[in-house]
């Protein structure tokens, strides 16, 4: 599997990543719904990424994507970052990743497994990006 060179080039990819799955409104609207706030912490390399549906962004939209945020997550979900690419693209079996300790999350299981279903289309998204990027040797 395939990794990413440094936090800075994490953070660029989903920068842009996100601005793209933000362009969907109807998946925003059903995440929206959701009110909850995912963190994602990473390894190799450390990158804490949350997501937040619950509290307005400084333009009041719904949906931001922060840094190393401070806000407390409903759920936090830990991977190393091979392990996050491969999710990001639809490839990863997230039950049997549990099971194998490449994932781990905290908090509502039922809440996370609602917001699996409502992002898979960005699955065809974050590809989308790395092509974009020229980052084809992260495509898996």
């Amino acid at each position: 599997m395939t990794g990413f060179e440094s936090s800075e080039q994490f953070k660029e990819i989903f920068n842009n990543f996100w601005v793209k799955a933000r362009g969907n409104a109807e998946i925003m609207e059903k995440l929206k719904k959701s009110q909850v706030v995912v963190r994602f912490d990473v390894e190799d390399p450390e990158v804490h990424m949350t997501i937040n549906f619950r509290d307005p962004g400084p333009s009041g939209e719904i949906g931001t994507l922060t840094f190393d945020s401070d806000v407390e997550p409903e759920i936090s979900v830990w991977s190393k970052s091979e392990t996050t690419n491969k999710f990001w693209q639809g490839k990863l079996n997230t039950t049997v990743a549990m099971a194998r300790g490449q994932v781990k999350l905290e908090g509502s299981v039922a809440k996370a497994l609602g917001l699996l279903s409502k992002i898979k289309p960005l699955y065809d998204v974050y590809p989308a990006v790395l092509k974009e990027m020229g980052l084809d040797h992260l495509l898996l």
